[in-house]
């Protein structure tokens, strides 16, 4: 009994410092609310007030959004946070907090279950907690992180029902799959993978074929609201689809190469091949993360270079000690990045991040195992990962938030363009703003808290580009788009400093972030 208790109060601790790690700095780092963030916050403030998203829908299970029809569990999981907080910055940020509390007791007993050995699931509760590669996505409003910790918990519920087949271990599993579709757009592949796993254990007869007859209608009914709705960004972001690929197909072509020996089938799959590599390299995993500054930065290593190194050591004694869930493990780590291997949009934390999961599990087996063979060798790796992994931090506290590339990419600069617009909204009739940084008219919907009333009667999206998105042009004074005639009178331009000529520069207002110039502005009297 004081066993039970006493490992309670370690993942007690262990949760609340990485809570605490949550955070500290929270609305610094990172140094901007996203476009996505702000959507979010937004479209759960229309919900709380009206009941309805931004464009006057009742209660969706899409959001429509900037016309990617975002998935909803994150926006409706933001409600009570807005409810307590408001429309603020620190409200949308809170969103993951209750995931980053309970993650470590997720990966403890999905640790402990797979191996029964309590020493590798305090482990992993550990490593779960400070890991950037987990965090870093929890610490801004983004529906992977959560989705993720579903997916966790999703696995826990599947290793359980394949020991024990009962209604409360199929009501869990099937709950907790229903949510995580709703989650974020990699959770199809990931119920493909538990749905060849109920086939397995069908073929095993450890299920009977009801549960695989109610899987398909989980998934069917999940299945319904995307013919519904139809969202295209997903299809917009099929590597097979990219325009990139077929330029090379052509190229290769042109250059006397044979149709059969270069197609999309050939090419785009030895291009898939290798980008799915890539996720398992340390560049990605120990170096560089996401491609994306917003996402990842040279200098914040998603896990440790020791953590990397004990992922061979972890695989090697799973397959050593002949480890029952061991082909499951390694299946899962090699499944992990195939959604975002699928993408064309570079190496992204954001898609791949279940990778985690596996890695932490093996490195936690590879550690206790070393760990039994020298104690002295057990207190290097851990000061060696303490040091490495307090550097990545310390980088993403203080360093990161500074770059200029950094500023850009968070699209930082709004805020401090709506405070200037509110203090001179009643001087002018028409603000032009320039829409080449995302989608700035979430911006002032969200800083100005413009009445989700109003907006929803003004609220027109013009059709998908060709990324998935559309625009609003206008709404309320604001125009997104700069005018194309200089005959304009009471009207202020805001634009980058690239849109205007040199010789009127010195005579415009400036929103700056740290250093760097983001916005200019002219008024017209």
């Amino acid at each position: 009994m004081i066993k039970k208790y006493s490992t309670v109060l370690i993942l007690i601790i262990i949760s609340v410092l990485s809570t605490c790690l949550f955070l500290y700095k929270l609305t610094s780092s990172p140094p901007c609310l996203n476009a996505d963030e702000v959507t979010n916050a937004y479209d759960a403030y229309s919900i709380l007030t009206t009941g309805k998203d931004q464009y006057g829908t009742f209660l969706p299970l899409r959001f429509k959004s900037f016309g990617d029809y975002k998935l909803p569990l994150l926006t409706y999981m933001s409600v009570p946070f807005i409810r307590v907080f408001g429309l603020t910055e620190e409200a949308i940020r809170l969103v993951n907090l209750p995931f980053v509390f309970f993650f470590p007791f997720v990966l403890y007993f999905l640790a402990f279950e797979l191996f029964n050995k309590k020493s590798v699931a305090i482990t992993a509760a550990v490593l779960s907690g400070f890991s950037p590669g987990l965090q870093l996505l929890g610490r801004q409003a983004h529906e992977g992180y959560m989705t993720t910790f579903f997916l966790t918990l999703l696995l826990l519920f599947f290793v359980r029902l394949s020991k024990k087949e009962n209604f409360k271990n199929y009501l869990y599993f099937f709950v907790t799959l229903l949510i995580s579709l709703f989650g974020y757009h990699f959770s199809r592949l990931w119920a493909g993978f538990y749905f060849l796993g109920f086939l397995f254990l069908l073929f095993k007869k450890h299920i009977k074929i009801s549960g695989v007859v109610v899987f398909l209608l989980v998934f069917v009914l999940f299945g319904i609201t995307d013919v519904i709705y139809s969202p295209t960004r997903i299809k917009n972001l099929l590597f097979f689809n990219h325009i990139g690929l077929s330029l090379k197909i052509n190229e290769l072509r042109g250059n006397g190469g044979s149709r059969l020996l270069y197609n999309k089938l050939t090419i785009g799959g030895l291009d898939l091949v290798n980008q799915h590599l890539k996720y398992f390299s340390p560049q990605f995993l120990s170096i560089n993360g996401d491609e994306n500054a917003r996402f990842g930065f040279p200098g914040i290593s998603p896990i440790t270079f020791i953590e990397y190194l004990l992922i061979f050591v972890g695989l090697y004694y799973l397959f050593k000690n002949k480890e029952k869930w061991r082909y499951f493990i390694l299946l899962a780590l090699l499944f992990a990045p195939l959604s975002a291997s699928f993408s064309w949009a570079g190496l992204s934390i954001t898609r791949s991040i279940f990778v985690f999961i596996p890695v932490i599990l093996i490195t936690s087996y590879g550690f206790t195992s070393l760990a039994r063979l020298s104690n002295f060798g057990t207190i290097l790796l851990v000061i060696g990962y303490m040091i490495l992994n307090f550097y990545s931090w310390d980088f993403y506290f203080n360093q990161y938030p500074k770059r200029a590339v950094v500023t850009r990419a968070w699209q930082c600069g709004y805020r401090e363009l709506a405070d200037y617009v509110k203090s001179n909204y009643n001087n002018f009739d028409k603000f032009y703003i320039t829409r080449k940084n995302g989608q700035p008219y979430i911006y002032f919907l969200f800083y100005f808290k413009y009445l989700p009333s109003e907006y929803q009667k003004q609220a027109v999206l013009t059709p998908p580009d060709e990324y998935g998105f559309g625009q609003i042009k206008e709404f309320d004074k604001f125009y997104f788009e700069l005018p194309s005639t200089k005959d304009i009178n009471k009207s202020v331009i805001i634009g980058y400093p690239d849109d205007f000529e040199e010789d009127e520069k010195p005579y415009l207002k400036e929103i700056k972030v740290g250093p760097e110039t983001m916005f200019m502005i002219k008024e017209i009297k």
